[in-house]
C-alpha cells in the first residue's frame, strides 16, 4: 500500500474549500486580520521604560528562560516594546457582539482573525477602536507537491535486520546514516554533542509522538492544539475542526527527522533536545486560518522561552473562494505575509526560525513562499543522497533580490517514523520527500550548534551554516550556500566541548571524559581541568589526555583525566580549559559573563 500525505489533486482541495461551511460564516469571502488602534490604556506610540507599568505586565508574561534568550540580542531596558502588552479584552468582547466568530489573536498584530462577509466589514469600520482591517493570505501545506512517502511501509523489528554500524561511529543509525552522514552529524555524535538545553518547537499538523518507538522518549515537554484550542496535539474525534486519519502523520515524521532516537533504525541530530509540538495545520481542507495558528503558536512558544522554531509549512495562493487573500510573487518581499513577519519578529526576540523553502520547483518566477521568504531566518531546501537539487525544491530570490534558500539539507529518501495510528504499530518507517524533512534535519542541527555555543543569536548561527557550508562563497538562488556541514558549522565561533562530562567512579579514582573539538591545533598541555573538593577554596589542576582522535587534524576528540584520592562523600566542583596554538582560550561550562562556574559530583 502506498502511502502518502497529500491531497491528490488542487481539485479535492477546491471542492473542501467550497464544502467547508464550518471553516467560515455563510457568505464569508475572505479572512481578515482586525487591527485595533491601542491596547486600551496603553497607545502605541508610549514609550516602555524599564519597570513602569507597561515594562512589568509584557514581562510578567515571559518565562525566566524567554528573558534570558531575549537578553542575548536585546538590551534590559528594551526588552518589552508594544507588542508584548495584551490585547483589549473589551475590544475582543465587541468584536464577538458583532456576532463574529474569532478565530485567532495576537498581543503581536494588537487584532483577532476572521472570516467576514461584506456587510460585517462595514460595521466593523464603523466602529471606534479599530484601526483597519488586513487581508490575509492562505497556507499551501507543502505536501500539495513532493512531501510523500516511497513505496510500502517498512516494519523493522528489533531483531537481525538492524544495520551493522560503522566502528567508528558512537551510535548506530541504521537507514538514517546517509542522510546523518552527508551534513556531518556523527561527527557531532561522537563528541557527545547531542542537543543537550536545547528547547525546540516543531509547527505541524499534529503529533503522534508517544506511541512510536522512536519518539515515545523524545522530551516533549508541552503540546497545544491551536485549531480546537486544547492541550492535546494529537487525532481526536468530536472536535470542532473534525481530524482526518492522516492530520498527525506528517508532524509525526518531522519530530522523528529532528530529534528521532531508535539504536539500528534510526537516529536524528536533536535528540537531548527538549520539544514543544504545536498542532497549527488543519489536513482536510487548506484555509487561511491555518496562518493565523501558525502566529499563535509562535507567540506562545516564543513566551515559553523556545530556542528554535523548525516550520515544515509554507503558504503562498488561495482558491475561491479566498481570491482576496492571495499572494502574489511581488509579496514575497519577507515583509507582507503575517507568518514572515512573525517569523522576522522571532529572529529579533532572540529565537532560530528554520522554515521549508517549499516544493514548488525550480520556475521562471521564483517559487518562493512565505514564511521562508523572511529575513533573519534560516530557509532550507532540499537534496538528494547524490547531492544534487531535488526536482521539486523552490528557487528564489525573494521579490525584494535577496538569496533564498539558505542551505540545504537532505530532502529526498529521508528515513523517519510513521505514525501508529496509520500503522497500528510503534516500529514503521519510511522513506519520505520533501523540503519538509531537510527543515527538521537542519534544525536539529541549529540545536547542536546552540547546545556547544548557547550564547550565540539567530544571524549568528545563520552565518555559522552559511560560510560553512559547500558553496559559501559562491551561494545562488537554487543550493543557497549549499550544503550544511554540522562539525564545521558548531566550530565556526570558536571551540565546542561535550554537552555534558561523563563521569565514573570506582574504589580509588573518579575519571572524567568530555569531548572538544576545535578548527586550530589544540595544545594538549593546556587541556587542563581545575577542581575544587569539600568546602575547600583551593583549587587544584591536572592535564586531560586525547584518548579518542576524530583524526581532524587539530587534536580535538575524546579527553580524559583520573582523579585519584577523593574520598567518599566528598563534593567535586570543577571546570575545563583549553588553549590552541593561536592563543584562543576556551572554558566548559560557560556562562554569559565569561565568569567561572562549575559542574558539580558527590562522590
Amino acid at each position: 500500500m502506498k502511502k502518502n500525505f497529500l491531497l491528490s489533486t488542487f481539485v479535492i482541495f477546491i471542492l473542501l474549500a467550497f464544502s467547508a461551511s464550518s471553516y467560515a460564516q455563510d457568505n464569508s469571502i475572505a479572512k481578515y486580520w482586525i487591527i485595533f488602534k491601542d491596547k486600551g490604556v496603553y497607545k502605541p506610540d508610549m514609550i516602555i521604560e524599564k519597570e513602569s507599568d507597561a515594562y512589568n505586565e509584557g514581562l510578567s508574561l515571559l518565562s525566566d528562560r524567554a528573558i534570558q534568550r531575549r537578553l542575548k540580542v536585546l538590551d534590559e531596558n528594551k526588552l518589552i516594546d508594544y507588542a508584548d502588552l495584551p490585547v483589549n479584552e473589551v475590544y475582543i468582547q465587541n468584536i464577538k457582539n458583532l456576532n463574529i466568530d474569532i478565530i485567532a489573536k495576537s498581543r503581536w498584530l494588537n487584532g483577532v482573525s476572521a472570516y467576514l462577509t461584506e456587510e460585517q466589514v462595514s460595521n466593523v469600520l464603523k466602529t471606534d477602536y479599530v484601526d483597519y482591517l488586513r487581508i490575509v493570505d492562505r497556507m499551501i501545506r507543502l505536501e500539495n507537491n513532493e512531501d510523500s512517502f516511497e513505496g510500502n511501509f517498512k516494519v523493522k523489528p528489533n531483531s537481525s535486520e538492524q544495520k551493522i554500524n560503522p566502528t567508528k561511529n558512537t551510535y548506530n543509525y541504521g537507514e538514517s546514516l546517509e542522510q546523518m552522514e552527508i551534513v556531518n552529524v556523527p561527527s557531532l555524535h561522537n563528541l557527545n554533542i547531542t542537543g543537550d538545553g536545547v528547547l525546540i518547537a516543531n509547527f505541524d499538523g499534529g503529533f503522534y509522538w508517544r506511541e512510536h518507538e522512536a519518539t515515545k522518549n523524545m522530551k516533549v515537554i508541552d503540546e497545544y492544539d491551536f485549531i480546537n484550542k486544547d492541550t492535546k496535539a494529537y487525532n481526536e474525534s468530536n472536535q470542532k475542526y473534525y481530524d482526518r486519519t492522516d492530520q498527525a502523520s506528517h508532524g509525526t515524521s518531522t519530530l522523528s527527522a529532528v530529534g528521532g532516537f531508535k539504536s539500528g533504525k534510526l537516529i536524528s541530530p536533536a535528540f537531548n533536545s527538549e520539544y514543544i509540538v504545536c498542532k497549527t495545520e488543519y489536513v482536510p481542507t487548506e484555509t487561511p486560518m491555518e496562518e493565523d495558528f501558525w502566529l499563535e503558536a509562535a507567540e506562545w512558544v516564543e513566551q515559553k522561552g523556545a530556542d528554535i522554531i523548525t516550520s515544515s509549512l509554507a503558504y503562498k495562493i488561495f482558491d475561491e473562494p479566498y481570491s482576496k487573500n492571495t499572494y502574489n510573487y511581488e509579496d514575497m518581499n519577507g515583509k507582507t505575509a503575517i507568518t514572515s513577519i512573525t517569523a522576522t519578529r522571532c529572529a529579533y526576540l532572540g529565537m532560530v526560525v528554520v522554515n521549508a523553502m517549499g516544493n514548488n520547483r525550480q520556475t521562471a518566477i521564483p517559487s518562493v513562499t512565505s514564511p521562508g521568504d523572511a529575513d533573519s531566518i534560516i530557509t532550507v531546501g532540499a537534496i538528494n543522497n547524490m547531492k544534487k537539487i531535488a526536482g521539486f525544491s523552490s528557487n528564489g530570490p525573494t521579490s525584494d533580490g535577496r538569496t533564498k534558500p539558505d542551505v540545504v539539507a537532505p530532502g529526498v529518501g529521508v528515513f523517519v517514523a510513521v505514525s501508529k495510528f496509520e500503522t497500528e504499530n510503534d516500529s514503521t518507517y519510511s522513506f519520505a520527500n520533501g523540503t519538509s524533512f531537510s527543515t527538521p534535519i537542519t534544525a536539529g542541527i541549529v540545536a547542536l550548534i546552540l547546545s556547544t555555543h548557547p550564547e550565540l543569536t539567530p544571524i549568528q548561527i545563520r552565518d555559522a551554516l552559511r560560510n560553512t557550508a559547500s558553496q559559501s562563497n559562491n551561494p545562488d538562488n537554487i543550493f543557497g550556500w549549499g550544503i550544511i556541514n554540522a562539525y564545521e558549522a558548531a566550530l565556526y565561533w570558536g571551540m565546542i566541548w561535550s554537552n555534558k562530562p561523563e563521569v565514573s567512579v570506582t574504589e580509588n579514582d573518579i575519571t572524567i571524559q568530555v569531548g572538544l573539538a576545535s578548527r586550530e591545533l589544540i595544545n594538549q598541555e593546556k587541556v587542563k581541568i581545575t577542581y575544587t573538593t569539600g568546602d575547600r577554596e583551593t583549587k587544584e589542576e591536572a592535564n586531560l589526555i586525547l584518548i579518542k582522535d576524530n583524526n581532524d587534524g587539530n587534536k580535538s576528540g575524546i579527553y580524559s583525566v583520573k582523579l585519584s584520592g577523593i574520598p567518599e562523600n566528598t563534593k567535586l566542583k570543577y571546570y575545563f580549559s583549553a588553549e590552541d596554538y593561536q592563543g584562543n582560550l576556551s572554558t566548559f561550562p560557560r556562562s554569559r559573563e565569561n565568569s567561572e562556574i562549575f559542574f558539580e559530583f558527590i562522590k
